[in-house]
């Protein structure tokens, strides 16, 4: 079996307990494998759950967190050898390959990104999104986090900021010296946001320490990610928030969280994502959402008021699938009932009445550009 391509170390001791429960599910498979191609008519088989295709969820009051209702069953898929088409014996293989990679990660003490292990034999596994179906469906099996079998998906998001982060190993990274970002703003901060300069933002796993002391407040800019930011991020940003919670002194004073974001019906659920978690993790959710996050924008009356109204397209008409999305998410989400967040139910209703969206980068036409915006907007929120 071959090496990964791109590898990770990963501390040892935090996910020894969860390392335990994959390594007896691998074997248990094994075994019973074993056992059954020693029969004269054995048929080695493995059986996965795989979460429902719709789920109902609540909001739970203690996490904060989105939480699917206990009565929905989960499905379970059998995949055998030979199988009775030449497809279910092919899945019965990919299954046991990324089993097979699973197991040399945790015996090696690394991390594979998902990508490193489809570019292993991306002949045999077909498509990227298989390897993704089948290492969420071992992960949910198992009880257990991505993390748990040693694998990641490839981390997106970048940070900038004056502040440092020590490593497991030892290492000390400070990002403030990477980070032109900070010279555009008044206070310092720690900023997280995709497709600018910045830092890669470390497996939480791999930091140890956190050093927010010069950090006035954290600010979450996301431009990609369709609702759904990347599983890195999220959990960087939830270390931040349990730091947080144990703010108790002036030595480890609390730092508000802060996310802009566009003013389109993705932008509202990528922010919901990171306040409450998806319905896609939602066995994760409790351990990856950031209730403290305050909304600082973008609004539509952010939009109607100081922006120069001489630059191109500030307003864009909403798609079908914006419609479309905006209306699911009022008629079907917890989080956007009058109960829970009024202020974004009623954005994403201008949205629908007015029929017009707007991106971030329509700040930069405001008096001052985006710099000026944010700290006005930050100052009055701080």
């Amino acid at each position: 079996m071959g090496r990964f391509p791109s590898e990770g170390r990963i501390a040892g001791t935090g996910y020894n307990l969860k390392e335990e429960k994959v390594k007896q599910f691998i074997d248990a498979t094994l075994g019973s494998i074993i056992d059954e191609l020693s029969k004269p008519n054995g048929r080695p088989s493995v059986t996965l759950k795989r979460r429902p295709a719709r789920v109902n969820c609540f909001l739970n009051e203690e996490t904060r967190a989105l939480q699917a209702n206990e009565n929905v069953e989960d499905c379970e898929v059998t995949y055998s050898w030979p199988g009775k088409t030449a497809r279910e014996a092919w899945r019965f293989g990919v299954v046991m390959r990324i089993l097979g990679h699973i197991s040399e990660a945790i015996q090696g003490q690394f991390v594979a990104s998902k990508r490193d292990i489809y570019y292993l034999d991306p002949e045999y596994f077909g498509s990227q999104r298989m390897v993704d179906r089948y290492i969420d469906d071992i992960s949910y099996t198992i009880g257990v986090d991505r993390m748990a079998l040693h694998v990641a998906a490839a981390a997106k998001g970048l940070t900038a900021g004056c502040f440092k982060i020590r490593l497991q190993n030892g290492d000390i990274l400070n990002v403030g010296e990477h980070a032109e970002v900070r010279e555009k703003f008044s206070m310092f901060f720690l900023v997280i946001l995709t497709g600018k300069q910045g830092i890669l933002i470390s497996m939480v796993e791999n930091i140890a320490e956190i050093d927010l002391s010069d950090v006035n407040w954290i600010l979450i800019i996301e431009k990609e990610g369709k609702g759904y930011p990347d599983l890195s991020t999220r959990a960087f940003l939830r270390s931040m928030f349990e730091r947080n919670s144990s703010a108790t002194n002036q030595i480890t004073r609390f730092v508000p969280m802060y996310i802009l974001v566009d003013s389109d019906p993705d932008g509202m659920a990528i922010m919901s994502t990171y306040k409450y978690g998806s319905v896609a993790q939602v066995h994760e959710n409790a351990n990856l959402n950031v209730p403290n996050i305050e909304w600082v924008g973008l609004r539509s009356s952010d939009v109607a008021t100081g922006v120069n109204t001489a630059a191109d397209r500030p307003l864009i008409p909403l798609t079908l699938r914006d419609r479309r999305k905006a209306q699911t998410m009022l008629s079907k989400s917890p989080v956007f009932s009058e109960e829970q967040e009024p202020g974004w139910r009623l954005e994403l209703q201008r949205m629908l009445l007015m029929n017009v969206k707007a991106e971030i980068e329509v700040l930069y036409e405001y008096e001052g550009g985006i710099e000026r915006w944010l700290d006005k907007m930050l100052s009055e929120l701080i």
